[in-house]
């Protein structure tokens, strides 16, 4: 189980705490609705609004799965301050880290990495906190010695993050992102080494 410690981090702009923390399958609806919004507004994510069809259960059951598992993270980031929809702590970011193929000897040594931040709560530096206890978990579990990404080569401010924190740039697809309007994008591929 990917069981690591709670912690409370202090955000920028305004300053302000946030907790970050494993998420559980209890935390399906609030995620839910957090992907939504992210989904809602920004273009750098692999996801469509529309896309995100995900129910309730479904949910429930991939935090489940990845709460299951040795080899798989997701950190959610709560504002104490602010409630979701539904009465819960509002989830401000999201982070996974996971096998891209579950099963592959040969893969077993990496973890892909995604991550999203709530449009209100972009540049206020908790992007860099959440990933930065991602990573320190990584480097606590004996196999795991990379971690992947792949982002837009647009989001400079993200590749910016990713290189602060240690990410080399193994190479760009042009034309890797074609979007609904056929307009093309770059993708940039990162490693981490772990070890």
């Amino acid at each position: 189980m990917a069981h690591w410690p709670t912690i409370t981090v202090q955000m920028k702009r305004p300053a302000a705490p946030a907790l970050i923390r494993v998420a559980t399958p209890d935390d399906a609806e609030p995620v839910l609705e957090c992907g939504r919004e992210v989904f809602a507004t920004t273009d750098f994510t692999l996801t469509k609004f529309d896309e995100f069809t995900l129910t309730l259960d479904q949910e429930r059951d991939f935090l489940r799965a990845i709460l299951d598992h040795p080899k798989k993270l997701c950190l959610i980031a709560e504002d104490p301050a602010l409630r979701s929809p539904t009465g819960q702590p509002l989830i401000t970011a999201m982070l996974i880290l996971a096998a891209k193929r579950d099963n592959r000897r040969k893969l077993r040594h990496s973890v892909d990495l995604g991550i999203s931040v709530r449009s209100s709560h972009r540049a206020r530096g908790l992007g860099r906190l959440i990933l930065h206890h991602a990573i320190t978990w990584a480097r606590s579990i004996q196999d795991l010695q990379l971690i992947t990404l792949e982002v837009y080569a647009d989001n400079v401010n993200a590749i910016a993050l990713y290189q602060s924190l240690g990410f080399i740039e193994s190479g760009r697809q042009p034309h890797g992102l074609i979007h609904d309007d056929n307009s093309t994008h770059e993708q940039v591929a990162m490693w981490l080494s772990l070890k």
